[in-house]
C-alpha cells in the first residue's frame, strides 16, 4: 500500500457502525479499490476509535471514494459520530522486521547455519517434502537439519511477502556439494515477538540434472 487515511472520531454507536460498513463492503464487491481497513479503540477511551484505510495510491482512494455507496455511508453516518477528523498520509520511509528476518532466514538457508539473533530459541522447523516430513527444533536444530542436506544452497527465486502474523515467501534454490539438486516450494514463517518461532516448509520437488531436464521438458543436447 502507498497510501492509508486514518479516520480518528468518537461514537457510542460502534455496533450499528460496524453493521454499516459491512452493508457497504457488500455492495461495492468488485468496484471499491480499499485493499485494508483496521480499525482501533482506545484502551483508556472506549469510545475513541482510529480507522485506517489503505489504499494503491491516493487516485485509487479518490475512485472509492466517489462510489455513490461511499456517500451514502457518510451521510448515515454523520448523525452518529462526533470530533471527526481525517488524515491522508504517505510513505516517506519504511522498515519491515518480517522482511529482515525474511532475509534472514535466506541467508541461513543459504549458508546452512541458522545461528544469530533471527530465531527464537524453541523454533520450529516443519518441511513437508515429497517422500518424508521433516523436524527440527531450536536454532541448533535447524542448523544440523539444513547441513546434513547440504553444505549450501544458492537461490534462483525468492519472493517475499509480509503477512499478519510473519511472511510468507516463493523460493526456488539449488544445493551445493557432489551433487546438485534443485528445489522449488513455499515458506510460511510464524514472527513472534520479533524473532522466527515457527517455520512450514513445501517444498513441490527436489530434482538433481537429469530429473529438472525431464521435468522441465529440456531434452539433452538440444540448441534453441
Amino acid at each position: 500500500m502507498s497510501f492509508i487515511q486514518v479516520q480518528d472520531l468518537r461514537t457510542d454507536r460502534f455496533a450499528e457502525i460496524d453493521e454499516l460498513a459491512a452493508q457497504w463492503r457488500a455492495d461495492t464487491a468488485g468496484r471499491r479499490t480499499l485493499l485494508h481497513e483496521q480499525v482501533y479503540v482506545d484502551r483508556n477511551d472506549p469510545q475513541h476509535f482510529v480507522i485506517i484505510n489503505g489504499f494503491d495510491s491516493y487516485e485509487s482512494a479518490m475512485v472509492n471514494s466517489h462510489l455513490p455507496e461511499t456517500d451514502a455511508l457518510a451521510s448515515r453516518l454523520g448523525p452518529m459520530v462526533s470530533e471527526l477528523s481525517y488524515a491522508d498520509l504517505e510513505p516517506v520511509a519504511t522498515h519491515d522486521t518480517r522482511l529482515e528476518l525474511a532475509e534472514a532466514f535466506r541467508s541461513a538457508v543459504a549458508a546452512s547455519d541458522a545461528s544469530g539473533p533471527a530465531w527464537a530459541d524453541d523454533v520450529e522447523f516443519v518441511g513437508m517434502f515429497p517422500h518424508a516430513i521433516v523436524r527440527a527444533s531450536g536454532p541448533d536444530g535447524l542448523t544440523r537439519l539444513l547441513a546434513e542436506d547440504a553444505p549450501a544452497r544458492t537461490f534462483d527465486v525468492w519472493d517475499v511477502q509480509p503477512t499478519p502474523t510473519g511472511f510468507a515467501a516463493e523460493y526456488s534454490w539449488r544445493t551445493t556439494g557432489a551433487r546438485s539438486y534443485l528445489s522449488v516450494g513455499t515458506v510460511l514463517a510464524t514472527v513472534t515477538d520479533g524473532r522466527i518461532s515457527r517455520v512450514l516448509c513445501t517444498c513441490a520437488g527436489s530434482w538433481d540434472a537429469a530429473a529438472e531436464a525431464e521435468i522441465m521438458g529440456v531434452t539433452a543436447g538440444a540448441s534453441s
